[in-house]
């Protein structure tokens, strides 16, 4: 019994249980493999397989020569597969929630496209899945969506990584490297196209490389970056933020244009990916970024430090260097800066001036143009911190200013205030070495220079309002449209309160003037005006002159011989002072009103040939119709003139002057106003010496009615050599006094309608006359009965009659002048010598 065999048992068939159980799970796997396979030959669809295997210890599947063309209601794929691999599937991670657990992916040899082509309407429940490792070699992947227009390639893709998981958690990737020959990103409806080349990136490193990136937005944006290298980015950095060490682009170029149109913010609740990159370099830009705003280019290059972005974005420093840096905008504007060097700190967007840090700028060189006009400089400078500006040598070209400037100096430049809604302040703005040119309407020009201007308090919102500017030591030069100097003012200060835009003076402030010596060139004869030492307060309403000259360039004879004018005048106060000026109405250009002048020394001399007939001499003003073409209305309520010396003469045949004096005198003017007026008058008299020994009172009332060539004259001369009047007698009544001693001289007259007439009493004695001229010989023959050699009070006395009518070509002192000797003809002269008008 001992080599009895065992004894069967039927249990003993469990053993070949999990035996039956491999070859029918293979069996299993294996048909439902060829039934998917088959499934995917329907329809003009294909899968070929060239070789495939699967295992169970551990479970995993493999295929080889993999090929297909499927094209379902929403997706298409079209490609082939050279080698796939999936192992180490945890089976009983099939069951229940937890993620599917998988060891290993890898795919090699991919060349596909995937294409959607409709909606999914499957469900929304979320797929799990952790695989340890997966491995993509040699990939080119196109991946496209006809529903959006967007799509993805890849060209030689490869990518390892190890611990990847679904939904995505990149915290959990480990030993990630990847390559591509290129990525490509097109969106048809928005025209984009991102391609990247060159890619590589290994966590061991913890760097991306680029070797070239380009962004193309239709025809409109077309920019590009040559070697770029990511650092620093590991799985630790991407956990709700993307965070880099450096980023590096060696070379960034091209054109963009950026869209405008107003967008709707976001809401300020929600949270977007945040992106922090602790130092950003960008050594060589040439870029052009266009839009709404205008168009900008920028040659040089960026670094930046700390910059976050998550719905805002932000830097902790910026520093930017420009080759050139060049802005065009709106209204012909255009801003070119050369070499410029920015350092920023503390930067956010949305701008927000107040959490700004500090900021400095360097610009050796700028231009800006605007509507043709160019403002140009050199070394610029600006410094936030202590809020100061500076530049040298500014130039400044438009259709009406053009000039330099050697140096302007701004400070309490506030750049909050600039970069804000509300109005800038500038605490001053201080010019020096000015010199510029101001083109006038008509074709002249003034040119002015002024060492050193200060601007005081500016405002800038809208415009500009300035509370104060000094200008010192000033001169200016002006040109009239034929390009004849005509004015020139040296050692000028200005002290001018209160100026905005639009600049109108009737806006100004208080004013403050000095002018060491102002010359005013006439343009149409040869004389010039000259004022030395002019003040002008607004405040006390005072314009003091040390000097106000009128003077010629020719002497009389040598302006009449040249036929250039019939009269010859200059004048000269010296010591003027004007009170009581109002000026408000200075300023507006409507009223000069001066309630007092005088002037310590008044010299006026006159001479006129009335032989010449020139043009332009058809009507020559009187003293109030003359104020009038000034312009505005004049008001002076009172003027003196002390040690006045007034000669008045006129010339023969032979150029020879005869003159009259007035010396030692006072003249006094009262109520001159230009406005018109039926009642009113101008009142001026006048206490002097005739001819140097004799007192004279002279009263005047001038007209202001609407023709304003009226006026009234009385007047009283005491004892007199008339023989001394030779000079005029001869001239303007054809005589020579022998001799004859005028005892006492009254009259009274007024000029109407050119017409002057008036009475006179001249009481004189011992008159010798002799008559010159045309019949002489028989008018000295009858002197005897023609010549009263006496007019005393009593029987025979004479009273004189005034009667002459002014020629519109002479002058007022021509008229007063003819007057005067009309009544002492009708004085002297018998009846039977007489004019009738004077008989």
């Amino acid at each position: 019994m001992a080599n009895e065999l065992p004894r069967f048992r039927w249990w003993y068939l469990l053993l070949l249980l999990p035996v039956f159980l491999y070859l029918g799970a293979r069996w299993y796997v294996g048909h439902r493999i060829d039934q998917l396979i088959d499934r995917a030959n329907t329809d003009g669809n294909s899968l070929v397989v060239r070789e495939y295997g699967f295992g169970f210890f551990p479970i995993h599947l493999s295929a080889e020569g993999v090929s297909f063309q499927q094209d379902r209601a929403n997706f298409s794929a079209h490609g082939s597969l050279s080698e796939l691999y999936l192992g180490g599937l945890h089976l009983f991670s099939l069951f229940g929630s937890d993620p599917i657990e998988l060891e290993r992916i890898r795919l090699q040899g991919l060349d596909a496209e995937l294409v959607r082509t409709g909606s999914s309407s499957g469900d929304s429940s979320s797929f799990a899945l952790e695989v340890l490792e997966i491995e993509l070699d040699s990939t080119f992947l196109t991946l496209a969506d006809q529903t959006s227009g967007k799509q993805l390639t890849l060209t030689d893709f490869a990518l390892s990584l190890q611990a990847f998981h679904l939904p995505f958690q990149p915290t959990q990737l480990r030993s990630l490297r990847m390559t591509a020959d290129s990525v490509a990103y097109f969106d048809e409806p928005g025209a984009t196209r991102i391609t990247a080349s060159g890619i590589g990136y290994d966590t061991g490193r913890e760097a991306i490389n680029l070797a070239q990136l380009q962004f193309r937005r239709g025809d409109s944006t077309d920019v590009w970056a040559d070697d770029l290298t990511f650092t620093g980015l590991n799985t630790d950095d991407i956990d709700g933020a993307f965070t880099l060490d450096s980023v590096r682009i060696a070379r960034l170029g091209g054109g963009a244009r950026v869209p405008g149109g107003s967008k709707t913010p976001a809401d300020s609740t929600s949270s977007g990916t945040a992106v922090r990159i602790r130092q950003l370099s960008l050594p060589s830009i040439d870029l052009q970024v266009a839009g709404d705003f205008g168009r900008a280019s920028l040659r040089g290059s960026v670094e930046a430090e700390a910059l976050a972005y998550q719905d805002t974005f932000s830097l902790d420093h910026l520093q930017l260097d420009g080759d050139s840096l060049t802005y065009t905008g709106s209204g012909a504007l255009e801003v070119v800066a050369r070499n410029l060097n920015l350092q920023q700190q503390a930067l956010y967007f949305p701008l927000s001036p107040d959490r700004m840090g500090a900021t400095d700028l360097s610009v050796p060189h700028f231009t800006v143009t605007r509507d043709g006009q160019t403002v140009s400089g050199n070394e610029l400078d600006y410094s936030s911190q202590n809020g100061e500006l500076s530049a040298a040598q500014l130039q400044f070209n438009g259709r009406r200013i053009r000039g330099t400037t050697e140096r302007l100096a701004v400070t309490g430049v506030d750049r909050n205030a600039l970069l804000g809604t509300g109005p800038v302040q500038l605490a001053q703005a201080v010019a020096e070495g000015a010199e510029v040119a101001i083109y006038t309407s008509d074709g002249g020009r003034y040119e002015v220079s002024a060492p050193q201007a200060t601007l005081d308090a500016i405002t800038l919102k809208g415009g500009f309002a300035v509370e104060r500017v000094r200008v010192e030591n000033a001169g200016f030069r002006r040109y009239g449209s034929d390009g004849q100097r005509d004015m020139v003012g040296t050692g000028i200060y200005v002290d001018q309160r209160d100026i905005s835009s639009p600049i109108k003076p009737d806006r100004f402030g208080a004013s403050k003037v000095r002018v060491a010596r102002l010359t005013m060139y006439s343009g149409e004869l040869p004389l010039e005006y000259r004022y030395v030492n002019a003040a002008y307060d607004s405040r006390a309403g005072e314009l003091t002159l040390d000097s106000l000259v009128r003077h010629n360039q020719l002497s009389p004879d040598e302006m009449f011989r040249q036929k250039i004018a019939k009269s010859w005048l200059a004048f000269g106060f010296d010591g003027l002072r004007l009170r009581g000026i109002r000026h408000d109405a200075l300023v507006r250009g409507k009223l000069i009103y001066v309630d007092s002048l005088n002037a310590k020394d008044f010299r006026l001399r006159v001479v006129e040939d009335l032989s010449l007939d020139l043009p332009g001499n058809a009507n020559r003003p009187m003293p109030i119709e003359a104020l009038r073409k000034i312009g505005p209305r004049i008001v002076l309520n009172g003027a003196r003139f002390s040690s006045t010396d007034i000669a008045y003469g006129i010339v023969d045949s032979l150029l020879d002057p005869k003159t009259i004096h007035f010396n030692d005198g006072t003249v006094l003017l009262q109520n001159l106003d230009t406005e018109v007026s039926d009642t009113d008058s101008v009142q001026v008299s006048m206490d002097a010496t005739f001819e140097r020994g004799t007192p004279l009172h002279a009263e005047f009332r001038l007209s202001r009615d609407a023709v304003a060539r009226g006026y009234s004259a009385q007047g009283e001369l005491g004892t007199y050599d008339l023989s001394k009047v030779n000079p005029l007698m001869r001239v303007a009544a054809d005589a020579i006094i022998e001799k004859g001693v005028i005892e006492k001289l009254t009259y009274h007259s007024q000029m109407d309608g050119d017409t002057i007439t008036g009475d006179m009493m001249l009481l004189y004695r011992d008159l010798d006359l002799k008559v010159v001229g045309s019949g002489a010989w028989i008018k000295n023959l009858l002197s005897g009965v023609v010549i009263k050699n006496d007019n005393s009070l009593g029987e025979d006395f004479r009273q004189g009659r005034i009667y002459h009518v002014h020629t519109p070509d002479r002058s007022f002192f021509n008229s007063y002048w003819k007057g005067l000797v009309s009544g002492m003809k009708s004085s002297a002269m018998s009846d039977i010598a007489l004019p009738e008008e004077l008989d």
